[in-house]
């Protein structure tokens, strides 16, 4: 008897494991802010707003969430941008522009439905990749090769940004898609031109370098001349001063002080030596 309890008990709690495994495979739930999907076994499609829903067995439910979803194209981490998802724009002056990008958008609530059924039943993730992205890239490459880069990466970005965002409202209209905003992040200069405004100012740079050298070489020059100049002034004056000098001396030299220096110098020893007969020249052997 008790063992007969005990397997009755067992019994009654597998089916009750099972009753509830059972009901659970039979319902769905739709996160906040979503709508769900779903698809019939004899492949009708209806809709379920957010919260628990029984569905019944072989019934799947996707759910597409209703708020703003964030497409994000950068190759900087801190705009959202994950990896390297830096994309190029045309131009109307034949250059590759390199950009990063946001956009926001949504599902349509009332379109939910055939977006499904035209994308196959396919995630959030597959819409953004397979019809957002490719219809944002088309419009705005279609808009910007009416435009030089340097419009794009100027005065005109705001204008040219605004007929984006006009243009792309409407094409992801057609499929059930309402966009927010989109913007450049960042635009770039087209590699070739990057590589000639970098050659131009290492020139500029050099000719800089150059002018200053041959600046500080003029300014040397000059020195040197006015050093020339102030050298030869100064021996100039030198040269003036002893000829002044000598001239004063010349001028004292009168015959009187001649013979007054010879007297002077003279030590009183007559010459010892006399030279011819009967001469008076007398010559001083020392």
């Amino acid at each position: 008897m008790m063992s007969n309890f005990i397997v009755g008990g067992v019994l009654a709690g597998v089916i009750v494991i099972g009753g509830l495994i059972t009901g659970l495979s039979a319902t769905s739930h739709v996160p906040v802010g979503s709508v769900g999907i779903v698809k019939h076994m004899n492949g009708q499609v209806s809709e379920l707003p957010q919260g628990w829903h029984i569905t019944g067995f072989g019934v799947s439910v996707q759910d597409y969430p209703t708020y703003m979803q964030s497409l994000i194209l950068s190759s900087n981490a801190k705009e959202g941008g994950s990896g390297n998802e830096q994309w190029t724009v045309g131009t109307s002056d034949q250059q590759e522009l390199p950009v990063n990008s946001s956009l926001t958008w949504k599902i349509n609530v009332k379109d939910a439905t055939n977006i499904y059924q035209n994308v196959g039943g396919k995630d959030i993730n597959y819409i953004s990749d397979k019809i957002v992205q490719p219809t944002m890239k088309n419009v705005v490459n279609r808009i910007t090769h009416d435009y030089s880069w340097n419009d794009i990466k100027g005065a005109k970005q705001g204008e040219i940004t605004d007929k984006i965002q006009k243009q792309l409202g409407i094409e992801l209209a057609k499929v059930g898609i309402t966009i927010g905003n989109f913007g450049f992040t960042y635009v770039g200069t087209p590699q070739g031109m990057a590589q000639s405004q970098q050659t131009l100012a290492s020139s500029e740079l050099a000719v800089k370098q150059a002018q200053a050298k041959q600046q500080q070489q003029a300014v040397e020059n000059q020195t040197a001349i006015q050093k020339a100049e102030a050298d030869a002034q100064q021996k100039q004056i030198q040269a003036e001063a002893e000829a002044k000098a000598n001239q004063i001396v010349s001028q004292s030299l009168t015959p009187e002080l001649v013979e007054y220096n010879k007297v002077s110098k003279w030590n009183g020893t007559l010459p010892t030596t006399m030279l011819g007969n009967n001469t008076s020249v007398l010559a001083n052997v020392k």
